[in-house]
């Protein structure tokens, strides 16, 4: 079987290899492996708020304190999406 895939990634696929002392095809199947035991196979799961937390902190989201979004929406709105919106137009 041939997979047609960029040679960027190739290399780098080739460079873990051996950083990992272990073949191309060995790689591979560990890779796929770790990947399907963390991407569930059920299209029902929905994300816990346990879930979203953890996002929030890996993003660097997180707030060491309680944040009520509800009363700041307007302020919210008038600052910060304005902000992200210069930021996307300038890209």
């Amino acid at each position: 079987m041939t997979i047609d895939i960029p040679e960027d990634v190739a290399l780098r696929l080739e460079q873990l290899a051996e950083q990992h002392d272990t073949d191309l095809g060995d790689l591979l199947r560990d890779m796929i492996e770790r990947y399907a035991k963390e991407r569930p196979t059920d299209d029902k799961r929905w994300a816990t708020l346990a879930d979203l937390a953890r996002n929030a902190k890996e993003a660097g989201l997180a707030s060491p304190h309680p944040v009520n979004t509800a009363a700041r929406s307007r302020e919210i709105l008038n600052t910060e999406y304005v902000d992200y919106l210069k930021r996307r137009k300038s890209r």
